[in-house]
């Protein structure tokens, strides 16, 4: 699923993503056991193997290193012994190669039902790379030689690039098959041809007795990822996902090489493709006709949001409603019209007797309100015998008595408000799908009961996992999870059109367009804004602060839409983010994906207060939460007409 690590976000799509290059390692590896041929982690595996046991969480792919001479030997057997979903790419095997480092990939991207559940619900195409070690030059005359005949070949590979037959590419191209005696097919792709010669020079030293090994591709341009020979003299093994995986012996000088100190922890800079998937996705839209598309795409629809209101609601308005009639009925007496007094006072005793009736049958016998709507009746029945009189018989006595009743009944209605409020707290509905994600709001759900003026409905959801092609899978429910001196309510028991409640709040935004996992879709946050007023999104986690114009932020900004750019955040009334930093970078990306107007209209409904997850840092966590939660909740969601 989903998590934050190391203060970044990781969706549950780029776990599995994780688990299909996997599986596609588990058949190198064991391709590479039975023929006994070395490999070793490389790279960002080879750093997070080493550091964490586990992928770096801003890390998309698997590296892995061969000596060049192994990597011949991994050709031969890999023929034979790849699945036969499984393909090698390199220059050495395939004529259209325009890469400098070979990879074994999954090129299926689809729903076969048998790849998928082989591949872990991963429907795109999965990679790992291959990078060979080659010997570097004895000499550095050799090395400076070589250098410039690498620089020919690339020179004629940027202006190949530009895709444009010229008198400048032809002779570069001559300069090429001079200098190397060999014959360039003008006829088809040049690109390839050109990527195929310079990994031959790559290798021009193996075999030579050097003593430092390269990943050329790298070395040769940026003059880094050279390496003693011995740090590869055999493998060691790490655990890493159920694997024992090899890596360097003096894997500390490798890393040194390429990270300097690798302990530290840097996020990857930059985007680079970031995720391998997104190139997969459109093709997987065209295979499925439209059928599967796991984006979000917002609609304007999604701002509007139909008006309810609830018994509590409804309640307040007829208090104030029999307040305001009861206030004219006093003018009225002090005008002396009497006979309009009690034409109103008739009316009003039937509303509450109706209105009692109505708090009865929602709250049952015995409440305080209908106490005092009890008592008013009775008030208003003095008032009215006491006008009554007075309408045929004046008198200084009865005109008092009769001023009196009328306060008295007054004096009633300034007490069904408070009867009220305490008969109908206002509701506050949180809808957890776990009891780990429970902790978001934990806080907060004590703060509102230690207050003791809302109540509080704590109801797990049930939630699903999805196969790759969005179909669901087993369901979860984790209600006996919940810590036990919590109430928990069964979300089969709970009428949500019945009760309307105040508040409704969630942390689970993605509906549907998350493509692990998925609330019950009754629970969206669509279908929850139409029975509250408040829908309210409190993000389940706390990642490290994005600043969208950071190169460094770059991957953590692109994850983003996986928490941003989702329904609950455009459906909800207000979204409480972890910092006011952290908004800015919630706006922009709102403003990526559905522009700038959009963001103008969401501004105020997000506001950074800070998490639960963060106690109390310098006016931040949980207070700041309470606070904006308290605020937003005791705000009139009703008009009084």
């Amino acid at each position: 699923y989903d998590e934050v690590r190391d203060g970044f976000y990781i969706p549950g799509i780029m776990k599995r993503a994780w688990n299909a290059e996997l599986m596609i390692l588990s058949e190198v590896d064991r391709i590479c056991k039975k023929y006994d041929i070395p490999y070793y982690a490389g790279g960002g595996t080879l750093l997070g193997a080493v550091r964490d046991r586990q992928f770096i969480p801003w890390d998309d792919d698997i590296d892995i290193i061969m000596v060049r001479k192994d990597f011949h030997r991994f050709i031969e057997v890999s023929k034979k012994e790849l699945p036969e979903e499984l393909v090698l790419y390199s220059t050495e095997v395939n004529p259209d190669c325009k890469e400098l480092a070979a990879s074994v990939e999954k090129v299926n991207i689809g729903f076969q039902d048998e790849l998928l559940r082989k591949y872990r619900e991963y429907p795109y195409s999965a990679v790992i790379d291959i990078f060979f070690l080659d010997e570097r030059a004895k000499t550095p005359e050799a090395e400076e030689r070589w250098k410039k005949s690498l620089e020919v070949i690339a020179t004629a590979i940027a202006i190949a690039n530009l895709n444009k037959k010229n008198k400048l590419l032809e002779n570069q191209l001559k300069k090429v098959e001079e200098l190397f005696n060999v014959n360039l097919d003008r006829k088809k792709g040049l690109q390839p041809q050109l990527y195929s010669l310079m990994d031959k020079v790559f290798q021009e030293f193996n075999g030579q007795g050097g003593e430092e090994l390269a990943i050329m591709s790298f070395y040769a341009w940026k003059g880094k990822l050279n390496y003693p020979r011995s740090a590869f003299d055999k493998p060691k093994f790490l655990p890493f996902y159920g694997m024992q995986l090899p890596i360097p012996k003096d894997y500390d000088t490798v890393l040194r090489t390429e990270y300097g100190d690798y302990h530290k922890k840097v996020k990857g800079a930059g985007e680079h493709g970031y995720p391998c998937f997104k190139r997969n996705e459109r093709q997987l839209k065209e295979i499925s006709k439209g059928i599967w598309d796991p984006s979000y795409h917002f609609a304007k629809e999604d701002l509007e949001r139909p008006q309810i209101q609830n018994f509590r609601e409804i309640a307040m308005i007829t208090a104030e409603f029999l307040m305001t009639t009861q206030k004219q009925i006093f003018k009225d007496y002090q005008k002396g019209e009497v006979y309009a007094c009690l034409t109103r006072l008739s009316t009003i005793q039937e509303e509450a007797i109706v209105f009692g009736n109505a708090i009865e049958k929602k709250r049952g016998e015995g409440t305080e309100s209908v106490s005092v709507l009890e008592e008013y009746c009775d008030d208003v029945y003095h008032a009215y015998q006491s006008l009554d009189a007075l309408n045929n018989k004046k008198g200084e006595e009865i005109e008092k008595e009769a001023e009196e009743n009328l306060k008295k009944a007054e004096y009633s209605l300034q007490k069904l408000k408070l009867a009220l409020e305490k008969d109908f707290k206002r509701q506050v509905v949180f809808l957890p799908h776990s009891a780990k994600h429970f902790e978001s709001l934990r806080p907060l759900v004590d703060a509102l009961l230690e207050a003791g003026d809302t109540e509080c409905k704590i109801i797990p959801i049930p939630y699903y996992d999805k196969c790759g092609d969005g179909s669901l899978q087993e369901m979860h429910y984790e209600g006996e999870d919940f810590p036990k001196e919590y109430e928990i309510t069964d979300y089969r028991k709970y009428d949500f059109a019945a009760e309307l409640p105040d508040c409704i709040v969630i942390n689970s935004p993605y509906d549907q367009f998350n493509q692990v996992w998925t609330v019950d879709p009754f629970f969206y946050s669509r279908e929850m804004k139409r029975y509250t007023n408040k829908l309210v999104y409190i993000p389940w986690f706390v990642t490290d602060e994005i600043n969208p114009k950071d190169e460094e932020d770059g991957k953590a900004f692109i994850n983003m839409e996986y928490y941003v750019t989702v329904p609950g955040l455009f459906h909800s009334d207000l979204s409480i983010v972890q910092s006011e930093e952290m908004k800015k970078a919630y706006l922009a990306k709102i403003e990526e994906f559905a522009g700038r107007d959009i963001r103008k209209k969401l501004e105020e409904k997000i506001v950074g207060a800070g998490s639960c997850l963060l106690h109390n840092q310098e006016g931040k966590g949980t207070k700041g939460v309470v606070e904006c939660f308290r605020e937003f909740l005791l705000q009139a969601s009703f008009r009084k007409e």
